[in-house]
């Protein structure tokens, strides 16, 4: 829950500027940025994963 707080952080000072970034990540951290952006279930969370070198775009 620690790390989780620590990224949906990260991604709010993110969205507080009007800016484009690109956040490199592995599956583990790719999936909590997810869940910042869509309401999961806890199965849905599991499941979710991406593809090596996946490009995933996330907008507000």
């Amino acid at each position: 829950m620690q790390l989780c707080q620590r990224v949906y952080n990260l991604i709010d000072d993110i969205r507080a500027e009007d800016r484009t970034y690109l956040l490199v990540a592995h599956n583990g951290i790719a999936r909590m940025v997810h869940s910042y952006f869509y309401n999961m279930t806890n199965e849905e969370y599991a499941a979710f994963g991406i593809r090596n070198c996946e490009v995933k775009a996330y907008a507000w």
